[in-house]
């Protein structure tokens, strides 16, 4: 039986992708009661699909009017059960259990509304950060996450965006990775456990070499592609 509001999460966000109204379904995730949001989404896999759908939904949405990213991510306009969110309220208040969006991951903040509170995850997930990430990649096999397959498609989108944003210099020892990584590295269970990551993705021994993190901001890869 399906879940409505994971369906309802992918629906918005197909629409989103395709540029087309999505007004109407915003109206519905507004007027939703948040005791019933809470009920349905009752595991950790119902709350990362609907979530994530929900971030790179309105991730789409409220980029076309403004070019900053940290403006993206800071506005609260998602409206969801009679309650605003921000980007950032979703992804490290809801899907990184509570945590503040500075601190290497290491930080729990106390201070996140009532409502944040009881619909974050029960256990942070590193891969959520490739599931949000990805929304601006080219060519990506996800259209949107699925409850019945959300393990499945997590493990695919932390291998093909490590496979995709990954460089590799033999000559130099070097491997070039995504920054983020290092931001959040205490997500990842430490650095040796984001080397390991990298060495089961790649299949490659990386005794040796050196990791650099280079910064790439989302904003920039959106409009590059458009």
């Amino acid at each position: 039986m399906k879940n409505y509001y994971t369906s309802l999460s992918q629906e918005i966000l197909l629409i989103a992708k395709s540029e087309e109204d999505t007004s109407l379904l915003r109206r519905q995730l507004f007027y939703i009661r948040q005791s019933k949001l809470e009920k349905s989404l009752e595991t950790d896999d119902l709350k990362k699909t609907f979530w994530i759908n929900i971030y790179n939904a309105f991730y789409l949405i409220i980029s076309k009017d403004t070019p900053d990213h940290n403006s993206i991510c800071k506005w609260k306009r998602i409206k969801i059960a009679r309650s605003q969110f921000s980007l950032d309220d979703i992804e490290h208040g809801i899907l990184r259990k509570l945590k503040f969006k500075l601190g290497f991951g290491f930080l729990t903040n106390p201070f996140y509304p009532n409502a944040i509170k009881a619909l974050s995850v029960n256990k942070l997930d590193y891969r959520i950060h490739f599931a949000l990430r990805s929304i601006t990649l080219e060519n990506t096999l996800i259209d949107y996450y699925d409850c019945g397959n959300i393990e499945k498609q997590l493990k695919q989108v932390t291998h093909d965006f490590i496979q995709s944003q990954t460089q590799m210099d033999s000559n130099l020892k070097l491997v070039k990775t995504s920054r983020f990584l290092l931001l959040y590295f205490r997500d990842f269970g430490g650095m040796s456990a984001i080397k390991n990551l990298l060495k089961r993705t790649l299949k490659k021994d990386f005794k040796g070499y050196t990791i650099q993190f280079k910064n790439i901001e989302k904003i920039e890869k959106i409009e590059k592609n458009r």
